[in-house]
Parts: structure tokens; sequence; C-alpha cells
């Protein structure tokens, strides 16, 4: 299958107008229902009620963000009140409830012809990596761009590392799983990559930076990283390690709103609090920005 673009595209949509990708992440769903869930301490969760977040976070949000992922299950309403570039998830995301993703497939629903409609400007594809699994990856990040193609967007490839044992693994071996799956992924062409922070931002920041240079080695194209799995507070010093590695921004979800699912009011942590993390975010990444 082809990869080759028959016309060139660009991610600098994505970018904010001092040249850093400053971009926001609610795309997520089973994960986000659980959130919800457990911060008012309920188990039922409605669809709608994923919906108006998602809508309410888009609205209050991307006008401090350079681009917003969403997805089309329950963020159609989300997109239309963005005030930012839109990146749209082509992934269906496999998970237990309240669990990590440990799957993921290409999602039919998004075509060329959806993509139009909802005036997306790129795509997203998570892509669970393996140490015995690896050409499965290769294979689905190869379809995933071949779809860009198609679509005339640019592609951004989410590489993850999720074998089973991932807890018993020590930070040294996850990081150089970072890369290898960067390396893999980097074969597939992604206009845009996106990567796990080494050492889940705990670790010797000078040691992630490292972790980070050398996956930029292995990249033909820009890349930054999101923010699962990372604390709110490790994650500004995180971002900036990484970008001192070569990270060109971030995608940054959970560390910027999850917070305000336990708030008394969710509209004013995130009109007050989320926003005030993005823009702490956005000076560290203009901070340290390679020109």
């Amino acid at each position: 299958m082809s990869i080759d673009s028959p016309t060139p595209v660009t991610t600098d949509v994505l970018k904010d107008s001092r040249g850093a990708y400053t971009m926001l992440a609610i795309d997520q769903r089973e994960s986000l229902r659980s959130m919800i869930g457990a911060g008012q301490n309920r188990e039922n969760v409605s669809d709608g009620e994923l919906t108006e977040f998602k809508t309410l976070a888009s609205r209050t949000l991307t006008p401090h963000a350079s681009g917003v992922l969403l997805d089309r299950a329950y963020g159609s309403p989300a997109i239309a009140a963005a005030d930012s570039a839109v990146i749209l998830a082509a992934d269906v995301l496999f998970q237990e409830p309240g669990g990590p993703v440990t799957g993921a497939a290409l999602d039919e629903g998004v075509t060329p012809e959806l993509v139009r409609e909802l005036g997306a400007d790129a795509l997203k594809m998570l892509v669970p990596w393996l140490p015995d699994a690896r050409e499965e990856a290769i294979d689905l990040s190869v379809r995933f761009m071949d779809l860009c193609r198609r679509a005339g967007v640019p592609g951004i490839v989410e590489g993850v590392v999720r074998p089973a044992d991932i807890a018993d693994w020590s930070d040294e071996r996850r990081d150089e799983a970072l890369v290898a799956a960067a390396a893999d992924l980097a074969t597939t062409k992604p206009d845009l990559y996106k990567a796990e922070i080494p050492s889940y931002g705990r670790g010797d920041l000078a040691v992630i930076t490292e972790t980070c240079r050398r996956i930029t080695e292995t990249l033909d194209c820009e890349w930054v990283v999101l923010s699962s799995g990372v604390t709110a507070g490790d994650f500004p010093a995180a971002v900036g390690a990484c970008m001192r590695g070569g990270a060109s921004g971030y995608l940054a979800g959970r560390a910027v709103w999850a917070d305000s699912l336990t708030s008394h009011d969710v509209q004013g942590f995130l009109a007050d609090e989320s926003v005030r993390r993005l823009a702490a975010l956005a000076e560290t990444a203009h901070a340290n920005l390679s020109r």
C-alpha cells in the first residue's frame, strides 16, 4: 500500500503564531466516561455527558491552543465550537473500563468525505507498539497514512508502548522502547509524530532530554509529546526537557483539564486553572523551542 503523497501537506496550520505546537487533546472516549464517573462518584455516565464536557472544554480552551484533537463519536459539537485548528481522531480504541488503552484499529467511519464535512485540518492515529508485534504497528501506521494522503491532510502518528506487563518495566527499559517505537513508525512517513514522555516525567530531566534527542534522531518529521501518564505538576518541566531534546511542542489532554472533573464548578475550573495551565505550557514551549 502506497504512502507517497500526491500533493504536499504541511503541519503549519497546527502551530501557534510563534512556531510551536501548543495543542489540546479532548479525544478521550471510554476513559473520559470513567474519569467523569470517578470524579462524581457514580457508575453511569451517558454519552450526552461526554459530548457536553467536550463541547464546554473546546469552547473554553481552544482560544488558548493552536489545535484541538477530537473524536467523531462524541466530539462533533465540540469540533463546531472550536476556535483553533481541528485534528480528528481516526482510531477505535480498545480498553477495559477504567483501564489503559490496550489496542487500536483504524476507524473505517473516518473517510476523506467525513474529513471534508467536519473541516478537519489533520488526522491522528494511536498506534500501540509491542516488542513482539512491531510489524503490526508499522502496518497500522501505513494504512493510516494512506488514509491521510487520500484525504489530503497531514497525519499524526501517536506511538505508545503498551505491553501487558508495562507496570513491571523499569523507566530505562520503557525509554528504550519509546526510541525503538519512534524508529519503527518513522518508516511510515508521518507528518507529525506524537510520543509519550520518557520516565513519565518523573526522572532526571537531563536523562529525559537525552532520550528525546535519540527520538529526534530517528525521525524525519517534527514531533510532540502527550501528557497521559504524567501528573499536571510534572508536565511543564517535562515538556521543557523534551523540547530541549528536539520536540517541537505538545498535544496535551489530562494534564490540562482532568482535575476539572473533580471540581464542584467544572466550567470555572476550565476557565481559570486550565487556561492558566495552557498559558504556562505555551510559555515553556516558546522558551525551549529550537529555532
